[in-house]
């Protein structure tokens, strides 16, 4: 059974509302076997197994489902700088992969709050294994307003 995630208690609930909606409702989050280990200002926690179908052919995670992985981790960590009537998208992703990530590995996925502008935002991400870090990316995020549902 896994550990309950760290949730920082100054966080206000829709907050940590809309970060668990990010991962635990999101079909490809699902699919990859997201869990969201920790959320506090600025900062949001991830893991998922680097096992079955997000593996390629020689047994390590595929790199286009990391980057996309690397996303959540970011947002979340967005989420808890954000109004209630923001919503941001991704303008900007530059990843770098250092390593592979092997099958059988537990990665942990950090995103980061570099700078939040009023229009802006800037995110670090990154996945390592063990400590070691084997993926990093730097991701721009515009801000905006939710309209009428």
């Amino acid at each position: 059974m896994a550990a309950a995630p760290l949730i920082d208690a100054s966080l206000e609930a829709w907050k940590v509302t809309a970060a668990r909606r990010l991962i635990e409702t999101v079909p490809f989050h699902l699919w990859a076997g997201l869990t969201l280990l920790e959320l506090s200002p600025g900062l949001c926690r991830l893991s998922f197994p680097a096992n079955g179908d997000v593996l390629v052919v020689g047994g390590y995670v595929h790199g286009g489902i990391l980057n996309g992985l690397l996303e959540p981790a970011a947002y979340g960590a967005l989420i808890t700088g954000l109004n209630e009537s923001d919503h941001a998208v991704t303008v900007d992703i530059h990843v770098q992969h250092l390593r592979s990530i092997q099958q059988g590995a537990e990665v942990e996925l950090t995103g980061r709050i570099v700078r939040r502008a009023r229009a802006l935002a800037f995110l670090e991400a990154e996945a390592r294994v063990d400590g070691l870090l084997h993926t990093q990316a730097r991701i721009t995020k515009a801000i905006t307003q939710l309209g009428p549902t």
